[in-house]
């Protein structure tokens, strides 16, 4: 609300009549600049609201309210509060936010009744010590305030259910904090913590969500946040007896034959050797240097990497933000000839505006350098840490470089990060053996592990570690490799490197037979070949380094994206081409500032099961694989640099925004120094002009409706040019609704959706791109446990329950609900029977889901029509019947829940993307309650996978192969299997079999069929 053009209303003796009434007063938006005197007389009123005014005090005569169960005095003037507010004894809600207060009275410690506290958007920069007396508090909001420390006092609210404390100056966290035993939701974002105390794995054993983004973490903290709870609950707790820990990582590229190899024997006091053997791929060596602050040794692990161009696709993925980079280039050659501009705009373009850089010339005893370093540092600002100039035959200039790749080192962060002695014992030595043995099998890593002392999920939490780290090669969520570890990554890099360099496989346009498999890796391998046991591995690795993929389902040739032709093919059609009437065009430029090397070749790979076989090096033609939403796209890489993005559907925008979300989540996570902007053409045919994205997104929020083209000097409407991109912009609630009241406009219902009825199709896609978006809604809150679900009541009399039966029903005791979660796989949503549950006498756990089941609710309902529209008529009715009986029994029962419902008047400021509050706690409640009755967290065998454009799903076994297809069957020599089939055939399983769920939980009647099977 604009409150410069609110215009101050008065109150009258009708508003003081009505509000003795009706036992609460609404004064939202009226202007006051001060509480009307008569307020005070209204001794009985339940609730007060003052929303969106201009107070800039509260009068003493407020404490007379003393019946008041609610106060809320949002977005007002207040600088402080009156000591009167204490006398609100029964005061259970305060709502202060956005106001200016800097202090809180004392008086505040006497509302014993209040239960929350939001003081969301004020001054604060301490809390007063009465503050901590409110033992019934459950919700306490202290976001975008000034505090810079949390009181040990905290641990006082023991029924403090939610508490957050983003965009403050906080520190550090009390250690106190861990006694909070009911605390559920915990958001600490955008703070200065460097540390999370050990105490906090108190909280973390339970179903709490946290969030601490945007804080400078220490290593290595942000990593295992990434991989989940149970992994930082693992590292906190294995801190009883850790201990500073010195290493650091340091990175040493640059072009071929400019001496990086001679350059780390150097650092490491080994003699020259003269033309020494290229490197091929990557080889690490340690190098001990001295602390220069301590009197102490510190470990720099030096990573040798090939300079060949076709190495740096897979180098990359070894680049980290956590390390020292030594650019080396040969002084005879020349600054240019170096590329040193070139590499170090790829450090930074991968590694972020943290990257710290040494240039290093070599061969100088033959000729000086000729370097422009100040220019140097103004293109790359904060970046370079020096430049040396270095022989490596003479050892000039060596011992200046060690001393100060020692300093740099030592202002690592990870530098003294704590780690417990058992698991730097056996980290070493798992590494210890990288030499000899570059692989070895996860039950020998778990050997090693449990020799020093370390449980089952402090070995799974140190694996995924070393794998953030760098230092092995491990995915334990991937069916083919979980049972391999990669101690030696240089090992697996030279492996990929020489399919890369396979003469057959460049002059095939990047169609790698599988049959040459044996012959690159083993016989024309240079050094000790790789024995066959091994080739299945190394294939999927490079699917899951987004190198290759499968082009067919014999398995018998893979595509190789980086070595596809570079002439474009003849396409359907090229961005200029017109459209037919039924067809809508949406269109993107991403202009980006330096090039992203491997960008088309990642995309090409990341969205092969929409290939029609037309891919080059600067471009890739798609097709949606779900023929209902008659979708194709074209992406391609200018010759200006720019990349375009332009998709063709009678409703494009679920294709589109896919392709945008994974373009962008590529860009931010293997570019994060990357700066791009994005830009809409502009409509006018023949003209050139272009609108920034972010500008019309800015001028639609301001109310502005139309935008001229500098170009052309039309004028076009804001609506039309962000055709495309305003489903991310509209409130989710009402786009369900909308696309509930075009399901009901559809004539003959579900029996009529058909995959070739045009205005289904278009109903289908969009339908879809807001699941879609659902899911990113609630991943904000949890990521840790499948989100979907319906419920169901127990049979009567043996017999199937339907929804019309249900309602019949006089009243539902809820002694018994069967809860069944859902497979998310885009298109083919749909109940997972072997994850159901039996809650029995669970009806106030039922209860608390209602916020979230009614969200649910409405996203599931849009389900069966676009799974039928996808499949066409092939949709039985069986199956078509039995999701919607599931979705109806779910709307009976909860409209039969007594759930509690937030008041109007706290929904006015509901985010337009966001769960609400209450939907929110209900959603953590879900999580609780799965926890409960799954300890092992197994939900009947649905896992999380990672969609092409970045965001998480739930799936089941029938899916999950969409997304990890399991190891490669190679040709000969055909009964070649690693070590790990072999032990699973002994227990009488099949390689790559789908282990069956070990939970088994009853399952209602109710639908009768089975699971629909897509």
């Amino acid at each position: 609300m604009n409150r410069a053009n609110q215009t101050e209303r008065r109150f009258t003796a009708e508003d003081a009549d009505r509000a003795r009434k009706e036992g609460f007063a609404r004064f939202s938006g009226w202007g006051l600049k001060s509480l009307p005197a008569e307020i005070s007389e209204l001794g009985n009123l339940d609730r007060l609201y003052l929303i969106h005014n201009e107070l800039e005090s509260l009068p003493a005569g407020i404490g007379h309210l003393i019946n008041l169960t609610e106060l809320d005095v949002r977005s007002n003037r207040l600088s402080s509060l009156p000591k009167e507010i204490g006398e609100l004894r029964r005061l259970e809600e305060l709502y202060l936010d956005d106001n200016r207060l800097q202090t809180l009275p004392a008086e505040i410690g006497k509302l014993s009744e209040l239960r929350e506290l939001d003081l969301d958007g004020n001054r604060l920069s301490h809390l007063p010590a009465e503050l901590f007396r409110l033992r019934n508090l459950e919700q306490l909001d202290l976001r975008n305030n000034r505090l810079t420390e949390i009181p040990a006092d905290i641990c006082k609210l023991a029924n403090l259910r939610r508490l957050y404390l983003s965009n403050n100056l906080i520190t550090e966290l009390p250690p106190e904090l861990g006694q909070l035993t009911k605390l559920d939701k915990l958001e600490l974002d955008g703070n200065q913590i460097r540390e999370l105390p050990r105490e906090m794995v108190q909280l973390l054993g339970r179903s709490i969500s946290l969030s601490v983004s945007r804080n400078p973490l220490a290593d290595p903290l942000p990593d295992l946040l990434t991989r989940g709870l149970d992994a930082l609950a693992a590292y906190l707790r294995s801190l009883e007896d850790a201990v500073p820990h010195y290493e650091a990582k340091v990175l040493i590229v640059g072009e071929g034959a400019v001496g990086k190899s001679s350059l780390l024997a150097s650092l490491r006091g080994e003699p020259f050797v003269l033309n020494r053997d290229t490197t091929h791929g990557l080889e690490i060596h340690p190098l001990v240097l001295p602390h220069p602050d301590l009197d102490l040794p510190m470990t720099v692990r030096a990573w040798d990497f090939g300079g060949q161009e076709v190495y740096r696709i897979t180098h990359q993925f070894f680049f980290s933000r956590r390390a020292l980079y030594i650019l080396v280039w040969n002084a005879r050659r020349g600054q240019e000839q170096g590329e040193v501009e070139g590499w170090l705009g790829r450090i930074r373009l991968r590694v972020g505006l943290d990257a710290r850089a040494i240039l290093v010339s070599t061969h100088c005893d033959e000729r000086n350098p000729e370097i422009d370093f100040e220019q140097l540092k103004q293109v790359f600002p904060n970046m370079l840490a020096g430049q040396f100039s270095v022989d490596n035959q003479s050892g000039s200039g060596i011992a200046e470089l060690r001393d100060q790749i020692a300093q740099e080192a030592a202002a690592l962060p990870q530098m003294g990060r704590m780690l417990s002695p058992r698991w730097i014992a056996a980290r070493d030595d798992i590494l210890s053996r990288y030499q000899s043995e570059p692989q070895i099998s996860w039950t020998d890593f778990v050997k090693a592990c449990s020799h020093q002392h370390l449980n089952e999920e402090e070995t799974t939490t140190l694996a995924e570690l070393l794998h953030d780290l760098g230092h092995i090669i491990y995915y334990g969520d991937d069916e083919g490799l979980k049972d391999i570890v990669v101690l030696n990554p240089e090992w697996l890099t030279k492996a990929i490197a020489f399919v890369l360099e396979d003469p057959v496989t460049r002059a095939s346009n990047g169609v790698l037979d599988h049959a040459r498999l044996r012959l690159i890796w083993q016989e024309h391998a240079r050094g000790v070949p790789y024995p066959a046991r091994h080739h299945p591995y190394f294939l999927r690795l490079m699917e899951k380094f987004d190198i290759s993929y499968r082009l067919d389902d014999n398995e018998k040739k893979s595509l190789i994206a980086q070595l596809v032709p570079h002439s474009r093919p003849v396409l359907p059609w090229i961005f200029k081409t017109p459209a037919p009437p039924s067809v809508r065009i949406v269109t993107l430029i991403c202009k980006l500032q330096e090039p992203a090397p491997g960008l088309i070749a990642w995309m090409t790979v990341r969205h092969h099961n929409a290939s029609v076989g037309k891919h080059w090096r600067n471009g890739v033609f798609l097709r949606h694989p779900t023929t209902a939403y008659a979708s194709e796209a074209l992406i391609e890489l200018q010759q200006d640099g720019r990349l375009m993005l332009q998709v063709r559907a009678p409703s494009p925008d679920l294709f589109f925004n896919v392709l945008r979300d994974s373009m962008e989540h590529l860009l931010r996570r293997r570019w994060p120094g990357l700066q791009y902007e994005f830009l809409i053409p502009c409509p006018t045919p023949g003209c050139g002009g272009e609108f920034p994205l972010n500008g019309l997104l800015r001028r639609r929020e301001r109310g502005k409706t139309v935008r001229d083209c500098l170009n052309c000097d039309v004028d076009h409407d804001i609506s039309i040019l962000l055709t495309g991109f305003t489903s991310s912009q509209a409130e989710i609630r009402a786009q369900l609704e909308a696309l509930h009241d075009e399901l009901g406009a559809l004539s003959g219902g579900i029996e009529r959706i058909e995959g070739g009825v045009k205005r289904v199709e278009v109903f289908a896609a969009q339908s879809a791109d807001s699941l879609r978006r659902v899911l990113k809604v609630v991943s904000t809150e949890v990521i840790d446990c499948p989100r979907m679900f319906t419920l169901a009541p127990p049979p009567r009399n043996t017999e199937p329950l339907s929804p019309s039966g249900l309602v019949r029903q006089r009243r539902i005791t809820f002694q018994l609900v069967y809860l069944t979660l859902w497979c998310e796989h885009p298109g083919e949503w749909h109940p997972w029977q072997p994850a159901t549950y039996e809650l029995k006498q669970e009806r106030e756990w039922v209860a608390r889901l209602t916020p979230y089941a009614n969200f649910v609710l409405k996203t599931l309902r849009l389900v069966v029509p676009i799974v039928a529209a996808v499949s066409g008529v092939s949709l039985p009715k069986q199956q078509a019947e039995d999701l919607s009986k599931r979705i109806e029994l779910m709307k009976v029962i909860t409209e039969r829940l007594p759930a509690e419902v937030e008041r109007q008047e706290r929904l006015e400021g509901t985010p337009k993307n966001e769960l609400t509050k209450a939907e929110g706690q209900a959603l953590r409640s879900l999580r609780a309650l799965l926890f409960k009755y799954d300890e092992n967290r197994i939900f009947g065998d649905l896992r999380r996978v990672q969609a092409p454009s970045g965001e998480l799903l739930w799936v089941c076994p029938h899916h999950y192969h969409e997304y990890d297809p399991g190891l490669p069957q190679l040709p000969e020599p055909s009964q070649a299997m690693p070590p790990f089939a072999e032990s699973r055939r002994a227990l009488g399983a099949r390689p790559n079999e789908v282990p069956a769920p070990t939970l088994r939980p009853a399952v209602p009647e109710v639908p009768e069929s089975q699971t629909p099977t897509f």
